[in-house]
């Protein structure tokens, strides 16, 4: 089976450590890009902290400054209707009939139309109604909204019906926006979308935004972006349109971060207008308002500040109770749990501001041709722990393979190849990790069971060794996935449930390569099949079923709990573990490492030294392979920053060696009791 292949191994070893190289300088590279990035939007709806400060009896000023003390930097503030206007008494709509019976005064008898639209007398100053005149002929045409020429009154004539007319969206009010503006908050623009947009839409929407200050971004309302339109000729004029505009007012486009925390809540033309804004853009957590109301003030706190910490998240759009909590006032409840966001997030030493925007980050791309060529030889490696070829074979395999790595990463446009490229690395790192260290095992001779003492001291060597061999793995990912379209999840890292699989499908091969298992050694493919005639002779007893029915359900939560999709529901016990150690570590370790592969590690080597069964020893193997796998594919998560997934890979290697170590232990002390309790019984008999 063994083949005289050691310089070639040691070539393709030289080849990754080259590559390793060049791979710590690009993630030094991204920590600095990541490191300035550290500055924090809080925003509020305008319309409803204003209501909620009223119902309390409290004055605008007195409400703002209450918000600004709890940490709020920006209002967002959204298109007006009539219906809202005339709810706050800034303008009055009547009917003809109205206006012929209560208000003869204006003189309308002679006008044939449905609705006016009354301001306030000429000799007042009206903050709202020429930009209620611009933005209804806009929307409804200049022949169904008509400026009547009245001496006294600002009097609109509108053409339309009730109940949609009161709820077009108009434009955004500047007067409002300034008075934000006046008590030195930010304002984040919320636009809808015009129907059949047109470029003189747009650019009366920047003309109004122009008169606006302290603008910090634009976070669209509705299905589409503005800009978006239904003529495919027109679409990518409207959008070039709209994306010049920002960029000449450094409006950076605000996205919200979709349920399911991947990618962004859809909206027609939102990725080709970031494309079109070179990726000018925030990323935005908005819980729904629904799931607050589900949980406690402190669970929200905990979620949005994690996911500034771990999600490139630099704009935090608070939602608002409906109802008050523990004794509180309304506005208390909801400032106070803001408030702690706050104090999490200038504890961890971020500042709030005008949110941040990564730049327009690329790695250079020949360290990264590179690294490609490094990974592609480290498949190689893998593939020679499996099936070990000749030294004149893999040179030739080498040298293709760093042909096809550096080619690929040199040649190759969008994320595909560097997806390919990065799933290979969190498939050969753990799996070539595990392997590496059976081999050195397996060429020990253990001949006689050895101590526990022994089973803790190499165990945690050999977990140490595990970590960092499979840390290189890691490293590999973060530096070739680590640009801005993988920072803000344009582009993202895909096959995360494969990734878990394919390492336990490949130690497992591997292992049984190099241990007999049931008396069979699968030197030959006829070994496996005289393996699985005795496997399926095993009678199957009712422990059997059970100790079945329990790997299945661990099988089933450790692949349902990977990836994106909403998967195996996380218990409550479980949650507040989470948020505990949240707390207490910069970076929370994942329980697939610390609570079951690492500890497991411990386990595999005890059941080499203890002479334990071969399916113990078996399973444990590739139990240890879900903690080092777990560790690589944090590494996959680009919208981390790098130094946390580092420190949390680190977090999750100590407190697994921890647990181990105490699991081993607790084995010791259990058989050493168990031992001393037959010889008592032995010796009274």
């Amino acid at each position: 089976m063994e083949k005289k292949n050691k310089r070639s191994i040691l070539l393709m070893i030289l080849v990754v450590l080259v590559g390793l190289i060049s791979c710590i300088y690009l993630c030094v590279q991204r920590y600095y890009v990541e490191h300035d990035n550290m500055s924090i939007e809080q925003a509020m709806d305008y319309d409803a902290v204003v209501v909620l400060g009223r119902n309390e009896g409290y004055d605008l000023e007195t409400t703002l400054e209450k918000c600004r003390q709890a940490g709020i930097t920006s209002f967002t503030i959204y298109d007006t209707t009539l219906n809202k206007m005339t709810q706050r008494g800034e303008c009055s709509v009547i009917t003809r009939l109205g206006a012929e019976l209560y208000y003869p005064q204006f003189h309308l008898g002679s006008y044939q139309y449905e609705y006016y639209l009354v301001g306030k007398p000429k000799d007042q100053k009206d903050l709202y109604f020429d930009e209620l005149t611009e933005d209804l002929q806009l929307r409804l045409g200049k022949e169904n909204a008509v400026v009547i020429d009245n001496p006294q009154y600002r009097i609109l004539g509108l053409h339309g019906i009730m109940p949609a007319l009161g709820e077009v969206n108009l434009g955004i009010m500047s007067a409002d926006a300034n008075r934000i503006a006046s008590y030195g908050f930010n304002v984040i623009l919320r636009p809808t979308n015009y129907h059949d947009v047109t470029a003189a839409d747009l650019e009366h929407f920047f003309q109004r935004a122009d008169k606006i200050r302290n603008v910090t971004g634009i976070m669209f309302v509705g299905k589409e972006v503005l800009g978006y339109s239904p003529d495919p000729a027109q679409r990518k004029d409207m959008l070039q349109l709209t994306a010049d505009r920002m960029l000449a007012r450094q409006m950076p486009f605000y996205m919200i971060e979709s349920v399911n925390q991947l990618q962004y809540d859809n909206q027609d033309g939102m990725y080709d207008l970031a494309g079109l804004m070179h990726y000018d853009t925030g990323r935005v957590y908005a819980m729904a308002k629904e799931e607050l109301e589900k949980i406690t003030p402190e669970e929200a706190a905990m979620r949005f500040y994690i996911s500034d910490l771990e999600r490139n998240v630099r704009v935090n759009l608070f939602p608002l109770y409906k109802k008050p909590r523990y004794g509180q006032s309304l506005l208390d409840t909801n400032l106070n749990y803001i408030s702690k966001v706050t104090q999490k997030l200038e504890g961890r030493g971020y500042q709030l501001d005008r949110a941040s925007v990564l730049p327009v980050y690329y790695p250079n791309k020949v360290l990264l041709a590179i690294a490609a060529a490094a990974a592609a030889c480290g498949f190689l490696f893998l593939l020679n722990l499996l099936v070990p070829l000749s030294d004149r074979v893999n040179y030739g395999l080498i040298v293709l393979a760093i042909l096809f790595g550096a080619g690929g990463a040199w040649i190759a446009k969008g994320a595909l190849f560097l997806q390919m490229m990065a799933v290979g690395c969190a498939v050969t790192a753990p799996s070539a990790a595990i392997l590496v260290l059976l081999d050195f095992w397996r060429h020990q001779n253990l001949t006689k069971k050895l101590g526990y003492g022994r089973v803790i001291r190499d165990g945690a060597l050999g977990l140490t060794a595990a970590v960092l061999m499979s840390m290189v793995g890691g490293i590999f990912i973060a530096a070739m996935l680590g640009n801005i379209r993988f920072f803000m999840e344009f582009d993202y890292y895909r096959g995360v449930k494969l990734t878990f699989i394919l390492p336990i499908i490949i130690v497992a091969i591997g292992y049984l390569r190099r241990f007999p298992l049931m008396g069979h050694d699968f030197a030959t493919s006829s070994d496996f099949i005289a393996f699985a005639k005795d496997f399926l002779r095993i009678p199957i007893r009712m422990g059997t079923l059970i100790l079945v029915g329990f790997l299945g359900l661990v099988a089933f939560i450790f692949v349902g709990r990977s990836g994106h999709t909403a998967g195996v529901p996380v218990p409550g016990i479980e949650v507040a573990m989470r948020r505990f150690l949240e707390t207490v570590m910069y970076a929370r370790p994942r329980e697939k490492e610390f609570l079951i592969g690492h500890p497991a590690f411990f386990l595999m080597v005890a059941a080499m030294y203890r002479k334990w069964p071969e399916l113990v020893h078996f399973f444990t193997v590739l139990a240890a392979v879900i903690g080092v796998g777990s560790m690589v594919e944090t590494f996959a998560h680009i919208r981390t920053p790098f130094i946390m997934s580092f420190i949390r890979g680190l977090n999750g290697w100590l407190t697994g060696l921890v647990l181990g170590i105490l699991l081993i232990c607790a084995i010791a002390i259990v058989q050493y009791v168990t031992a001393w309790m037959g010889k008592r019984v032995k010796s009274r008999d």
